[in-house]
């Protein structure tokens, strides 16, 4: 779930919730925040807690929600913990402070503390020692990965029947996990935008279809993926907010300093995207 702003760099509130609903209208079974896609880094504290009001409050009971921290300390994190429960999510994602993260033993205890308030997914790079620690703690609910495919690989084989897996980053990445089993979910940039592409590789992994599924990723995601790392805006700002745009749902623009693409790299974006094929023809300027 990016964050959409005004192109002043206020929070586009409405927008937010016209962008759920597209997202769930579209199929999409889960609504999540994230440190990165969220981009809960340029946000006040008060406003991550407003977003997240407003996101559990448009989504409602019609997905699963997941909700996420600040890299705080243990104190503000285990307050937050207790907010998003209040609010009704489902699971929050907990991503510790990456200067000062402790030993494998302080980060289990830190862990503990926010899964008596709210059920915890893990992310990024914990210590397999941590792991080993909280694996019967029935706070801990599931995992994200979001560092290397090896690292993903160790953790599914280990405890995938114990925490299903998020795949973090998109159709192929998350093909490359599927065989592994207990990766029912992947972050996808289509679902929010052309939610047919998201759709089609999921019905041919469901009906045992691989080569199907990894054409689709490789019809769609992976030439959108190589231009954004081509584009001046970068892959955030076209996956996640140029692309919204270009498929009528939500506007452009994040907040300084990030960058935002300009008219003539809209066009170019809305070009490019007709030539994917006939799941992403965008919408006119």
């Amino acid at each position: 779930m990016p964050t959409i702003f005004h192109q002043d760099g206020t929070i586009d509130y409405p927008s937010i919730r016209n962008l759920i609903d597209f997202s769930i209208d579209g199929g999409c079974d889960v609504i999540m925040l994230t440190w990165g896609d969220s981009l809960i880094s340029l946000l006040t504290d008060d406003e991550v807690a407003e977003l997240h009001r407003v996101v559990i409050d448009q989504v409602g009971e019609r997905a699963v929600t997941i909700a996420c921290d600040n890299l705080w300390g243990r104190n503000k994190a285990v307050e937050f913990g207790r907010y998003v429960r209040e609010l009704g999510f489902d699971v929050y994602m907990v991503r510790p402070a990456e200067w000062a993260k402790g030993t494998a033993e302080s980060l289990a205890e830190f862990y503990t503390a926010c899964g008596r308030e709210s059920p915890v997914m893990f992310v990024g790079d914990v210590p397999l020692r941590t792991l080993e620690l909280l694996a019967d703690d029935p706070n801990m609910w599931a995992f994200k990965e979001d560092l290397g495919l090896d690292y993903a690989h160790e953790i599914i084989m280990r405890w995938g029947d114990r925490w299903p897996m998020i795949g973090g980053g998109g159709m192929k990445r998350h093909h490359l996990l599927w065989a592994h089993g207990h990766c029912d979910t992947w972050l996808d940039g289509f679902c929010r935008t052309f939610p047919a592409v998201s759709q089609d590789y999921w019905r041919a992994l469901q009906r045992g279809d691989i080569a199907a599924a990894w054409a689709q990723a490789m019809q769609y995601e992976v030439p959108l993926r190589a231009m954004a790392q081509r584009v001046r805006y970068g892959p955030d700002g076209l996956v996640k907010h140029a692309m919204v745009e270009a498929a009528g749902v939500a506007p452009r623009w994040r907040r300084a300093p990030a960058a935002n693409p300009t008219e003539e790299e809209m066009d170019e974006l809305r070009e490019f995207l007709a030539g994917l094929g006939p799941q992403t023809q965008p919408v006119p300027a």
